[in-house]
């Protein structure tokens, strides 16, 4: 048996609709492709409430790839924006293929004699999953859903990941039998085994935002050897965060042409460019910056630059210094031989060091 576990794709109206949208129909063909019966949406798959009430139809409507069971529990986000009248998510109509699971503080659903889900939608406190005794293991296994910061965990990813929301403790996920949780709500990929029970975050489906480096992916879920087994499936259609970093020369221009910066990228990566150099002029880099925004910008879902330019210093008169050209030149004698960024921080340290009057 299998089955699909992915999160946080941040579907919007308003921002990146056809990217987003993209992305989920990979996600229902992956899962018809790989015979898989279940899909598990771990929160977060609309932006906002409103996003959800106004995709909600064109949800429904890529679904219809997949012809299995469909089960969808909301997150943080697709609770903002909600007002104090709107009774949740029950009120939608989402068919027979999409079940919701928003009852709190879980819901318990049997899916046949070897699994069980049991459903833990978001919740700003996380005490009532241990007010009672924790419901009978009928299955062979049981496998939570959850979307949450779960404390036990190592999080080190970029900063301010971990948002508002509910802090859910590794402790109450054992004390419920589970021998399997997904979770959303981290976006970058980790997972953590806790006694009998493993917790997985399958991170972002698509990059939401600046700094969500390494491919988009989701989990597939094997019931094989007698355990619960997991590998990566990667969505190609969310592309990835492409951090590049352009080495400008003495005279303000780029050391590499365009083609080398961005060699095997995609049309659905998002591309944010850094300047780093002592140069004595910025035209030349203005210039190329142009050409970069007229001739690459379209072929990527977005292209961005470092604004405050922090590795870019202005110098007057820097390619007369007869000690910077000397350097320079030595320091290209030992690119071949030096690893890239220890050979950069080298001739950053260098370049400070001789600006300075330093030996």
């Amino acid at each position: 048996m299998k089955l699909i576990q992915t999160s946080d794709l941040h579907l919007s109206a308003s921002n990146d609709k056809e990217y987003g949208l993209g992305v989920l129909r990979e996600i229902f063909q992956t899962a018809e492709k790989n015979e898989v019966v279940t899909i598990l949406l771990c929160g977060d798959i609309f932006d906002t409430y409103s996003d959800l009430e106004a995709l909600r139809t064109a949800f429904i409507e890529e679904s219809k790839q997949f012809s299995g069971k469909i089960y969808f529990l909301p997150g943080n986000h697709e609770a903002l924006r909600r007002k104090g009248s709107e009774n949740g998510y029950g009120k939608f109509d989402w068919g027979t293929q999409i079940q919701v699971i928003d009852g709190e503080p879980y819901e318990l659903i049997s899916l046949n004699e070897e699994i069980e889900i049991l459903g833990i939608p978001h919740q700003e406190n996380y005490g009532r999953l241990l007010t009672g005794n924790p419901p009978v293991k009928k299955a062979k296994f049981r496998i939570g859903m959850a979307h949450a910061t779960v404390s036990g965990m190592s999080f080190a990813g970029i900063n301010n990941e971990e948002e508002d929301g509910g802090i859910l403790d590794s402790n109450q996920l054992q004390s419920l039998n589970c021998d399997y949780v997904a979770v959303g709500h981290i976006h970058s990929a980790r997972s953590q085994v806790f006694g009998n029970c493993e917790i997985a975050y399958a991170g972002s489906s698509r990059v939401w935002r600046k700094g969500e480096t390494g491919p988009r992916q989701g989990y597939l879920l094997e019931i094989k050897n007698n355990r619960i087994q997991k590998s990566p499936l990667v969505w190609e259609k969310a592309g990835q965060f492409r951090e590049v970093n352009i080495d400008l020369a003495l005279d303000g221009k780029p050391e590499k042409n365009p083609e080398f910066y961005f060699e095997g990228f995609g049309p659905n990566d998002w591309v944010y460019i850094r300047w780093n150099g002592y140069v004595e002029d910025m035209n030349p880099k203005k210039d190329f910056e142009l050409q970069l925004l007229k001739e690459w910008k379209p072929k990527f879902r977005t292209m961005d630059f470092d604004k405050e330019e922090s590795g870019l210093r202005l110098i007057s008169g820097i390619q007369e210094n007869a000690f910077i050209k000397r350097f320079v030149e030595e320091m290209e004698k030992r690119k071949a031989g030096e690893d890239p960024k220890t050979w950069e921080r080298m001739k950053r340290l260098g370049f400070e060091m001789l600006l300075s009057g330093k030996n």
